[in-house]
């Protein structure tokens, strides 16, 4: 899996973030950059995922499928969260079953058997009572979808974003606050982590907005502006949590408080 994906669960939706360079197999390995490895589905999910394109494709096709059946069976409305965990479970539980088991019972060479692996991270918009709040989830090959509260990482630069992100994240910071956060984390693993790189590409899901996909020069405007807020992240409230001068009760307010 040879990519880096993030999902940042804010207080007001959820961004997700990934590099764009991609291998596909050609008979021998070939390298892409700019590839898309985030995928709107509809107006309420984004999918990012880590693994082969193909199956990372194949994955999130069969995804859109179960979640249009499902809210075609429901008349048409906004889906609950149960209702578009069950839909994603069941999606990846065929997919895993037709990949991995079925046709792995027709291959001689066990280092072919269970080959697809793609590991999803997806932000949506689940609808309770008629009120929409941003979800966080990460999706496994097997049918399991596990509930993010704060991020989630896959891929090669999986733990280097990991480190990065455990220093400054807060459940109070908002998506304008996270698109750095995110964007910061993924350029530092591009340029430590060979198997990364490209464009970085952020998705934002936020209630009453639905998906949108950031544009490169948006993402270029954030990353280069004069005093990005990550630098302020760093410069102030990273030295402050490990002096302990700092808990996390008042993480959010230093990051509110230095973004103004």
């Amino acid at each position: 899996m040879l990519t880096i994906i993030v999902g940042l669960k804010c207080d007001d939706g959820v961004v997700l973030g990934s590099d764009s360079q991609q291998e596909f197999g050609r008979g021998v390995a070939v390298k892409r950059l700019n590839k898309g490895k985030i995928y709107k589905v509809g107006e309420r999910f984004a999918i990012a995922g880590a693994g082969t394109l193909a199956h990372i494709e194949k994955a999130v096709d069969s995804i859109k499928v179960a979640l249009d059946d499902t809210k075609r069976r429901k008349g048409g409305i906004d889906l609950c969260e149960d209702d578009c965990v069950n839909a994603i479970e069941r999606a990846m539980t065929v997919t895993h079953k037709t990949y991995n088991i079925e046709r792995a019972s027709f291959l001689e060479d066990s280092s072919e058997k269970d080959f697809f692996r793609p590991i999803l991270i997806c932000g949506c918009l689940e609808n309770n009572n008629g009120a929409d709040s941003a979800c966080l989830f990460i999706i496994h090959t097997e049918g399991i979808v596990e509930k993010i509260d704060d991020y989630a990482t896959a891929g090669s630069g999986a733990a280097y974003a990991e480190l990065l992100l455990k220093n400054y994240y807060s459940s109070a910071v908002k998506v304008e606050q996270g698109i750095p956060m995110v964007l910061h984390a993924i350029s530092e693993v591009i340029e430590i982590d060979p198997n990364c790189g490209g464009l970085i590409r952020i998705a934002v899901v936020k209630p009453k907005e639905g998906v949108r996909m950031l544009e490169d020069q948006e993402i270029s405007n954030i990353y280069n502006r004069p005093e990005p807020l990550i630098d302020i992240v760093e410069k102030n409230l990273v030295p402050k949590i490990l002096r302990g001068e700092v808990d996390e009760e008042r993480v959010g307010k230093i990051i509110q408080e230095g973004s103004s």
